[in-house]
């Protein structure tokens, strides 16, 4: 695992930051006291693991931070994002923490995203919402972390993480709980897992031997008391027995067969006699039925006769002329008819063309009288207004004033006013008299023309009726026509159907004697059906009791071999106990001898990686403890020894200083971690962090660290150190110097050194991811290297194997040169 980058919000003494670290080599945290550099560490730790409990060690924040240890004082709400790398996939982790009532929780939506780079882009595979506990189980899967369920992370706190105040803790744990973390750490605790699956694989082989024995003695004692040969022998004569009753059985069945054949045979021949029968007195009673018809049909042709005045005797060919003599005589009148009909019809036609002209005529006297009695009433009016205005003219003329400009006027000009007045009075009188003349004779002319009108009306009607009346009898004619067309049709219907009816009864006498016949021969087949029939139920009883003896027989024979079958399953199911139970014995053979080959397995991995952790472990101690008459001893169980030389003589003892259990205790925790990522198939070069390692240390001792942290470094390992030390902040690939306003309490970045090639690129991409801002789908990157897991006991960790990477993508880069 590498941590790529942080982003804080509200946690602790900051408000929104961003820390960005190198995929390798060693990063420095450095600033002031109360800067912010173990919240960063703290950040990571709850990133990964969740909020932890509440407990009474003040230092116990810097290791298992809770709500309250994070969450600044003056916000409600904070959250935290964590970019890292493992096995060659990127994961961003949120999280989100609010305050409630007097603690601190985590929201219950927390956010895990996952990323791979394909095709030179980084692509987003997988984007998850998850609760505080399924996150902690995801992670723990992501970095294959064994912890047992508990409440703190102390796989990585004591390998991967020293805590503030904490580089002692792996030695202060019981032996146990320290062995359990060695073995969850380097993957030593399958050995145990198996011993533990072994030994309950081994008692239920041992259960199931048992078992098996029981099982075996049961079928052994059942077997003995069966006869398997008896009932081969058994079984042997009853089959021969079927098969002669087989034999038998198939010439009884051939003799039903044909019995059954030929029974059918007349059986059909008998439903044909019989459908022919029913054919034969159906037509014979149709016959029968069609004499009393025939005497209908000649009672209808003698009435027909009489209606038509003949004797009842009288032959149809007669009585056909006589009707079409008739026809003739109705037609010859109809064609009478029409003409007379036609000729009143032009009649009508003319009397109807005169009225219309006379009706013409009225209309325009009258139209002409309206205009004539318009102008009339035009001229009175006219003849009103000029005697008004007469009698208004000498009115005035009396008074010598103009009718006219209303001036005075001479007596004589008005008086030519007023002839004038009267000149026209006449002649308006003139042209009423000559338009009441017109008026008179327009009248009289109107009454001529309505008396003609009225003689046409009247003759119209005369001819009316009369067409009426020769309509009418040409209709009677005409239906008296139809009825004589259709009392002809009747006859020859009648004489058709009489000359039918003769015929089919001439023919019923020939059919009679047809089914004389064959009613002669219907009981001939009865009487042989009967005779087969009998035959036949004899041939099937007897077949019936063969079969009922082949079916005891055949039931015989499936009863013993069922019987023999089961003897046979039983000696099956023996034959397959006694493979199981050698199967069992050999697994538990088997067991044994793996038993042996683990445990020998394990003593050599764990005598190999023991020697591995000492040999780091008493380099970096011997580094850090130069001239010391210290010398601790590392059991095969990882648990030391500390000792003292004393005048050449070594002597063990139950404490050190300060000083020395400080360095012994960080010399256990980095070579730890240095095997732990040479043999963890799932912590190989995974990160260090420590926080503040050199409490206590002298400038000498923080010297020597330097040159551990440099040599661990150097092999493409990353290093995270927070530290006070001016002279540890020196060996930094990356120096991230921290700040705090003290006023406000706000801790930031003030500057960020890195000797790494394109740091910048990266640092940029980081961000990018932890914004949200960059577009991941669109970005072009190189493919991350995955390396393979598994041991590498080839591996060292030893002073001048300084290895440089080659660059894979813009998540790897270079050391610049020194």
């Amino acid at each position: 695992m590498r941590i790529y980058g942080l982003m804080l919000e509200n946690i602790r003494s900051f408000k929104n930051e961003y820390i960005v670290f190198p995929k390798k080599g060693v990063t420095v945290i450095h600033g002031e006291t109360g800067s912010g550099k173990t919240s960063i560490l703290m950040s990571i730790s709850a990133a990964l693991f969740g909020l932890q409990k509440e407990g009474k060690d003040p230092f116990r924040a810097f290791a298992y931070p809770t709500g309250k240890d994070l969450l600044r004082a003056d916000a409600l709400r904070g959250r935290i994002r964590l970019l890292f790398e493992h096995e060659g996939r990127v994961y961003l982790v949120e999280r989100e923490f609010k305050r409630s009532s007097n603690s601190v929780v985590n929201v219950d939506r927390n956010r895990l995203e996952e990323y791979i780079i394909k095709e030179d882009k980084l692509i987003k595979v997988n984007s998850l919402i998850l609760g505080t506990e399924e996150l902690n189980k995801r992670i723990r899967e992501i970095l294959g972390i064994k912890e047992r369920a508990r409440e703190k992370p102390l796989l990585f706190t004591s390998v991967l993480y020293a805590p503030q105040f904490n580089i002692h803790e792996i030695l202060s744990l019981d032996s146990e709980e320290r062995g359990e973390i060695i073995e969850r750490s380097l993957g030593l605790y399958k050995y145990k897992e198996y011993k533990n699956n072994s030994n309950a694989v081994r008692d239920m082989i041992k259960d199931k031997i048992d078992e098996l024995t029981d099982k075996i003695d049961g079928l052994k004692k059942k077997l003995k008391d069966k006869n398997k040969e008896k009932l081969l022998e058994e079984k042997q004569r009853l089959e021969k027995q079927l098969k002669e009753l087989e034999k038998i059985l198939v010439e009884k069945q051939k003799e039903r067969d044909e019995l059954d054949k030929r029974i059918k045979e007349h059986q059909n021949r008998l439903r044909d006699m019989e459908r022919r029968i029913g054919e034969l007195q159906s037509r014979i009673g149709q016959a029968r039925k069609q004499e009393a018809r025939l005497k209908d049909v000649r009672n209808e042709l003698a009435k027909i006769a009489l209606n038509l005045g003949k004797n009842a005797s009288t032959g149809y060919t007669e009585l056909l002329e006589e009707l079409r003599r008739r026809e003739r005589e109705i037609e010859g009148k109809v064609r009478e008819l029409q003409d007379i009909e036609s000729e009143l019809v032009d009649k009508r036609k003319e009397i109807e063309e005169e009225l219309n002209e006379a009706k013409r005529k009225r209309e325009d006297i009258m139209m002409r009288l309206g205009r004539l009695e318009a102008d009339e009433e035009n001229l009175t009016r006219q003849e009103q207004e000029l005697n008004k205005q007469l009698e208004k003219y000498r009115d005035l003329l009396n008074k010598g004033i103009c009718p006219l400009c209303l001036q005075p006027i001479p007596h004589e000009h008005g008086i030519k006013l007023i002839d004038e007045v009267q000149g026209r009075l006449e002649e308006v009188g003139k042209k009423i008299r000559e338009l009441k003349e017109e008026e008179t004779s327009r009248y009289k002319e109107l009454e001529d023309i309505n008396k003609r009108i009225n003689a046409l009306e009247e003759n119209r009607e005369e001819v009316e009726e009369k067409l009426d009346k020769v309509r009418r009898d040409s209709t009677r004619l005409l239906q008296e026509l139809l009825s004589l067309k259709h009392t002809a049709e009747k006859i020859n219907s009648l004489v058709d159907e009489a000359s039918r009816i003769e015929k089919e009864i001439s023919e019923a006498r020939s059919l009679e004697e047809e089914l004389a016949r064959i009613n002669s021969e219907k009981e001939n087949t009865i009487s042989i059906i009967h005779e087969l029939e009998d035959k036949y139920r004899e041939a099937k009883e007897k077949l019936e009791g063969l079969i009922a003896e082949k079916a005891g027989t055949e039931k015989s024979i499936k009863y013993i071999e069922l019987e023999i079958q089961d003897i046979e399953k039983e000696e099956d199911e023996l034959r397959q106990l006694e493979d199981e139970k050698k199967f069992h014995e050999w697994m538990d053979t088997t067991m044994n001898i793996l038993d042996k080959l683990v445990d020998e397995v394990e003593k050599r991995v764990s005598l190999e990686m023991v020697s591995e952790f000492r040999r780091i472990f008493y380099m970096i101690l011997d580094t850090l403890l130069q001239g010391q008459p210290v010398e601790v001893g590392i059991r095969d169980d990882f648990i030391i020894e500390p000792k003292i030389r004393i005048g050449g003589r070594i002597y063990t003892i139950s404490s050190l200083s300060g000083g020395q259990n400080i360095a012994i205790s960080l010399a256990y925790r980095l070579a730890l971690n240095a095997t732990v990522r040479t043999y963890s198939p799932f912590l190989r070069k995974t990160v260090l962090i420590l926080d503040e390692p050199t409490t206590g240390f002298s400038q000498e001792l923080v010297k020597r660290l330097s040159e551990v942290l440099r040599k661990i470094g150097d092999l493409e390992g990353q290093v995270i150190v927070v530290t006070h030390d001016e002279l540890l902040k020196e060996i930094g690939d990356c120096k991230i110097m921290l700040e705090r306003d003290p006023i406000n309490h706000v801790s930031k970045v003030r500057e960020q050194e890195c000797d790494i090639e394109e740091f910048n690129k990266f640092k940029n991409l980081v961000e990018g991811l932890l914004r949200g801002s960059l577009q991941v789908d669109t970005v072009k990157m190189e493919k991350i290297e995955v390396e393979p897991a598994g041991f590498k006991p080839e591996v060292r960790l030893g002073a001048g194997t300084v290895q440089q990477a080659k660059r894979k993508s813009l998540f790897d880069f270079h050391d610049k040169p020194k």
